[in-house]
């Protein structure tokens, strides 16, 4: 794409004379142009699956060391002698710590990049699930184990999910689906593996086998490397006394403007009109001849491949072409503009960041000219202020960012909000209560540890088969996800029905589908409700509803299992919510295409210049309603 062209007057290209900049600094010289910050382009490949792998064993370590937590609760039960509520408790802090924080994660991730983050993660979890090994008050183990150890494994699940989104465009479903693999097979493998620990070395000796496989996190995000960024070049500066003035393609000869080509090569500069097509075509930049009293123009001619670098000293020959080549008259840049180190670094700052399906589906996308349009669309600006902001306040403007309180005045938002906490009330029941339930059965405890693997397995089926479904134009997700959600919660509520264990393994399998079509279609169904735009705020909103009802779910459903002696109960509550939370959606399709006709009919009557019906005000005494006018 040719850039905008620059014109320079005579004076300004060296009289000696001080100029004066837009900053108000004065210099001798030709001072650099400013240009818009650019967007990194993702590889959509190469590095990109390393990403991958590194995502996925993350989410594998994290998943499954979550997930598995039902193995060890009889055991803590027995350690520290409390009730099944009680217990419940350091599990339910520990998945409700690693997603409540999820907005602020995503401040420090946009502050310090996915690498820093995700290693400080790893190192604060293995240090929390160690230290609790030698706790003797379950509420020093709720503190460290739950709460400091959830808060780590936040600080590496959030990037793991950022980095292959900041990777991938056109691939961001498959390598999506790929990276959160690795929750299905962390509880298939983990589930058994713990069991074996339990059996072999004790509590104690498993959880310091988990928190070093956990510590290999940090190796895992050394590969989470910020895209590659262009190398920023200083402007060039024309004084008097550069040689500029001694080159002869720079004096006039007649004309009004000489064209001069500046060829990066060993040819030296000639007449542009004398030159054939395919001399012209190989060029690299044109600057014009300058004449005293005129004013000349700086141009790209023909605009270099995208990954083309130019070394200057040892490719240019003249010093017109290496004058021509810097950043004043025309720099390339493998974007519309260079970007600043840390907007390069900010994955944050792109709206579509958390989504997973693929971009086709994107109005944005679709409507788009170009890749490099669509990334520009995608990107969140940066003002002024907060680029010279310390870096505190860059946090709490971080976090400000993500707590956009609008999304509140949503109904649809409100009514899927609430969907996701019923939801999450009764995620969590399942993987602690069910392993213990089939041992109260009277099955082995492996078998109930198998039961976990099952409910892996199958979330990894389900995810990818989900991937594929909601990548076809005839398949409508919310209403997937409503079907899944209300089969998963009637078939929990029936739980205590299956007194075979091959029951328990056929609900096992219904519920891991159940879980995986939720999970992996949120961020898909919040664009199609209320757009782009509102992601990352709606999404965080999400992730923070979620974590306060992963906080209660568990120990609401352990009192009520100490109160009846079995956990019937419990699971007809965590079915309940299930199925609540997909009946409560079906009618949001219509509640949000309400809202979005209320939208536009509100700003039809803007420009029509009439209040909106939802926003008039009072009529004052002895005034007419006809008689309104809009306020201006």
């Amino acid at each position: 794409m040719t850039k905008k062209a620059k014109l320079i007057t005579q004076k300004e290209w060296g009289s000696g004379e001080p100029q004066t900049d837009s900053n108000g600094t004065e210099s001798n010289g030709v001072k650099a142009a400013k240009q818009s910050p650019g967007v990194a382009a993702p590889p959509d490949g190469g590095w990109g699956w390393i990403v991958v792998l590194s995502s996925f064993s993350i989410s594998l370590l994290v998943d499954g060391t979550c997930f598995s937590f039902g193995i060890f609760f009889d055991e803590f039960r027995t350690q520290f002698n409390t009730n099944k509520s009680e217990t419940s408790w350091i599990g339910s802090v520990l998945n409700g710590s690693y997603l409540i924080f999820g907005p602020i994660i995503s401040a420090l991730v946009n502050m310090y990049g996915c690498r820093s983050v995700a290693i400080a993660g790893a190192i604060v979890s293995f240090v929390a699930f160690f230290a609790s090994t030698f706790s003797q008050e379950i509420s020093v183990f709720i503190f460290s184990y739950g709460f400091i150890g959830g808060i780590g494994f936040g600080l590496m699940y959030l990037p793991a999910i950022v980095m292959v989104g900041y990777y991938f465009e056109r691939r961001r479903a498959l390598a999506t689906g790929i990276a959160c693999c690795g929750s299905g097979i962390g509880a298939f493998l983990f589930a058994p593996f713990t069991e074996y620990l339990l059996h072999e070395y004790g509590w104690r000796g498993a959880t310091w086998i988990i928190s070093a496989l956990i510590f290999n996190g940090a190796f895992f995000a050394i590969f989470y490397r910020p895209l590659p960024k262009p190398t920023t070049k200083e402007p060039a500066e024309v004084t008097k006394n550069n040689p500029i003035y001694r080159d002869p393609s720079l004096k006039a000869k007649g004309s009004t403007v000489t064209p001069v080509l500046l060829q990066n090569g060993d040819n030296d500069t000639k007449d542009i009109r004398q030159m054939t097509k395919g001399e012209i075509f190989h060029s690299l930049t044109c600057a014009p001849a300058l004449k005293p009293e005129q004013k000349t123009m700086s141009m790209t001619l023909f605009p270099p491949p995208a990954n083309y670098d130019l070394n200057v000293k040892g490719q240019f020959k003249t010093p017109v072409a290496r004058l021509a080549y810097s950043q004043d008259l025309t720099s390339f840049r493998r974007h519309k503009g260079m970007a600043q180190r840390s907007e390069l670094q900010q994955p944050m700052s792109r709206k579509d960041i958390f989504y997973s399906g693929s971009l086709w589906h994107l109005k944005e996308f679709r409507e788009a000219g170009s890749l490099e349009e669509f990334r520009q669309e995608m990107k969140s600006g940066t003002s002024e202020a907060s680029k010279t902001a310390s870096t505190f306040q860059k946090f709490l403007q971080a976090v400000a960012n993500v707590f956009d309180m609008s999304v509140l005045q949503s109904p649809t938002f409100l009514i899927y909000g609430v969907s996701c906490f019923l939801c999450m009330a009764g995620f969590f029941v399942p993987f602690i209560y069910l392993p213990t339930h089939a041992t109260d059965l009277g099955l082995d405890s492996t078998q109930g540890a198998f039961l976990i693997s099952i409910i892996g397995i199958t979330n990894t089926v389900g995810r990818v088969a989900v991937g594929f479904i909601s990548d076809q134009s005839w398949a409508d997700c919310l209403l997937i996800n409503n079907v899944a959600l209300i089969l998963g919660g009637v078939a929990t509520i029936f739980v205590p029905y299956y007194p075979e264990y091959y029951l328990l393994a056929i609900y096992s399998c219904i519920f891991g589908a159940a879980i995986a079509v939720f999970v992996s279609l949120r961020s898909i169904i919040m664009v199609e409700l209320m757009g782009i735009e509102k992601l990352t705020t709606a999404f965080g909103f999400v992730i923070m509803c979620q974590g306060m009802s992963s906080f209660v779910g568990a120990p609401i459903a352990g009192a009520i299992s100490d109160a009846t002696g079995n956990y019937n109960a419990s699971f007809y509550l965590a079915g309940i919510t299930l199925t609540l939370s997909g009946l409560i959606c079906l009618p949001l399709r219509r509640v949000a295409n309400w809202e979005k006709n209320r939208r536009e009919s509100s700003s039809k009557s803007y420009s029509k210049g009439k209040i909106p019906w939802d926003q008039e005000m009072e009529v004052t005494a002895g005034a007419l309603p006809e008689e309104k006018q809009p306020m201006v």
